[in-house]
């Protein structure tokens, strides 16, 4: 089913966002209306002046700030609620924030003439007498599976892959980098065996992991190991493009190219959408 044109120009709003560019205002009307509901700096005002003085605001006060969407919820034909999450660190502060928050959207011939930031989602949803849909943690899904490599729990670690599962490796190197095509759970359980008996110490971390919507991820992957009889470490690191079913991976490429695997899963989500 293809996406609805407020979708579609929503989503185009958070595109250039989720890569950390906020110049864009094309999509407002020149007197919208913008609201901030909660966080450091609550208020409102109107017109591209005052939505460009709140976001130098809010990006003034937090290094590494970023965006990015979970969901998209269409409340009626004029409104659309996004699912977002803010993160960031403080500059005079230092402490670290991530808060799941929404943004409510009221369009009109193509353009946004309102919007309603919330820095808590729940708050959000109970305004517009919605409901937070359960869906499943897949970022955590991926932490557990590799928490259980490192302590070579392979059957925990191979409980995030369905069943009939299909891997693309890229050469990377070493271990499950080292190029090939894996089916199933006993094929890439062998593979992670045999990855950590190559070692004498051995050890994964997921350094990134984003979620494009329509079941599809995009996550970095670092992996680290001391070959036996050797005091040196080596290390791969490496994208990894996901399609998820039922909680599940279902088939997962991977790349040597961070920049490439990115636009894989942003390319793969916008074709699963239509």
């Amino acid at each position: 089913m293809t996406d609805s044109a407020n979708v579609e120009l929503v989503r185009s709003i958070y595109a250039p966002m989720e890569r950390g560019d906020f110049s864009h205002a094309d999509w407002a009307h020149p007197e919208i209306e913008c609201v901030m509901v909660g966080g450091p700096e609550p208020g409102s005002g109107s017109g591209l002046a005052a939505m460009a003085t709140g976001w130098g605001e809010v990006l003034g006060a937090w290094e590494d700030f970023r965006v990015e969407v979970d969901d998209y919820r269409e409340v009626d034909d004029e409104r659309l609620l996004a699912l977002i999450r803010f993160s960031g660190r403080g500059k005079t502060s230092g402490l670290e924030i991530a808060t799941k928050g929404a943004a409510l959207f009221q369009l009109h011939d193509g353009k946004v003439d309102r919007i309603v930031h919330y820095w808590d989602r729940d708050r959000a949803l109970a305004e517009l007498g919605l409901e937070e849909q359960a869906t499943p943690d897949l970022e955590e899904s991926v932490r557990r599976s590799i928490d259980a490599l490192n302590r070579r729990d392979f059957d925990a670690a191979v409980a995030v892959w369905a069943p009939d599962a299909v891997w693309e490796l890229a050469p990377l190197g070493f271990g499950v980098f080292a190029g090939g095509h894996l089916i199933g759970h006993e094929a890439i359980r062998k593979s992670q065996e045999d990855l950590t008996e190559a070692f004498a110490d051995f050890e994964s971390e997921l350094e990134d992991h984003r979620d494009f919507g329509r079941d599809v991820t995009f996550g970095v992957l670092v992996q680290r190991g001391r070959p036996h009889g050797s005091e040196a470490f080596v290390e791969a690191r490496g994208g990894v493009v996901a399609i998820w079913r039922d909680a599940r991976i279902a088939r997962a490429t991977s790349y040597q190219d961070l920049d490439e695997a990115r636009a894989a899963a942003e390319r793969l989500a916008q074709e699963r959408g239509g």
